[in-house]
């Protein structure tokens, strides 16, 4: 029960952070960077190059988003 409201609650920052962007290629980016981060399945190279994508076009917001998820992976 705690994993499934711990998860919740990274869900909810990561998804107040996107609702914050305004400009829509960089949300687009971090919309399938979220979606491919809860596929049960998900692989490393599929997080890596929404990853990398988004940096090469904000790399301040990719920054904020490392930090969101280094510090819910704590």
């Amino acid at each position: 029960m705690i994993n499934n409201m711990n998860d919740s609650i990274k869900k909810e920052t990561l998804d107040t952070y996107i609702r914050k962007v305004e400009n829509q290629e960089i949300k687009g980016i971090m919309l399938k960077l979220k979606n491919e981060m809860r596929k049960p399945d998900v692989t490393w190279e599929s997080v890596k190059n929404n990853l990398v994508s988004l940096e090469s076009k904000d790399s301040e917001c990719a920054r904020a988003i490392f930090n969101l998820l280094i510090t819910d992976s704590e």
